[in-house]
């Protein structure tokens, strides 16, 4: 299994703050901090004195995470990858099949993407990518940033690419469905489709997006066609942002 991409953490936070035009505010001091108490501490050393350690009860140490909390929080991000099996087809005929797991370089994503994750404040990014019948291909791509506050600050830059996602498409007839948000079992869900023409083809995009806590997932689908009509409820995007959260 290959590593994630990485990058540090107050690298990351910074290069998201500047391109949302607002820092991360930092943590203050609290009054305990700014103004310990030295009024019953020895003169000479922090150190505890016998009478104290044998009167005082004793601290508790350091907690440690349980295995169970541990595996929640620091879970491999490339356990939320979708198998090929997960990823809803385009139709009942041409199912998904994994085509390999890599650590992506920096290009975008999706049509509407203008920068790669990291370069929009994300600490790691490890990416799938599937194929089905002879021009359709997916991908699906698990992000992590600093916080909670970032993954949604890195929401609101999704939504304002998908605003302007006409002006990333060449061809012609080109369309943008708006922003479909999607009732999923954990986080925040949503997605969209584009098309367009080129060169007398038709060729349409699925982007999905969830979200929960510091961690984010990205999906997309493409095909070619002149079509991509599904009951509602049941477009393949829609269904693999639910399957996606149900992962986080």
């Amino acid at each position: 299994m290959p590593t994630t991409r990485k990058r540090g953490a107050a690298v990351a936070v910074a290069t998201l703050g500047l391109l949302l035009n607002g820092a991360l505010a930092g943590c203050s001091l609290s009054k305990d901090d700014d103004k310990p108490d030295t009024s019953s501490a020895p003169d000479a050393t922090p150190t505890p004195t016998a009478t104290e350690e044998a009167t005082g009860t004793p601290a508790p140490a350091t907690p440690t995470p349980t295995a169970s909390s541990s595996a929640t929080t620091k879970a491999d991000p490339a356990s939320a990858l979708l198998g090929a099996a997960q990823l809803p087809p385009l139709n009942a005929s041409s199912p998904w099949t994994e085509k390999g797991t890599t650590v992506p370089g920096p290009t975008s994503f999706g049509v509407c993407q203008r920068f790669d994750a990291l370069s929009i404040g994300a600490m790691s990014v490890v990416e799938r990518s599937f194929a089905g019948s002879p021009g359709d291909s997916a991908g699906q791509q698990v992000v992590e940033y600093p916080d909670a506050q970032n993954t949604v600050r890195a929401g609101k830059v999704f939504e304002a690419w998908h605003n302007t996602c006409k002006s990333q498409i060449k061809g012609s007839n080109i369309k943008v469905g708006p922003i479909t948000s999607v009732a999923v079992p954990q986080g925040k869900g949503w997605w969209y489709v584009a098309s367009w023409e080129r060169a007398g083809a038709g060729h349409f995009h699925s982007f999905g997006l969830v979200s929960k806590g510091n961690r984010m997932t990205l999906l997309k689908m493409d095909h070619g066609g002149q079509d991509h009509d599904y009951p509602a409820g049941q477009d393949p995007m829609e269904l693999a942002v639910k399957a996606a959260s149900a992962k986080m």
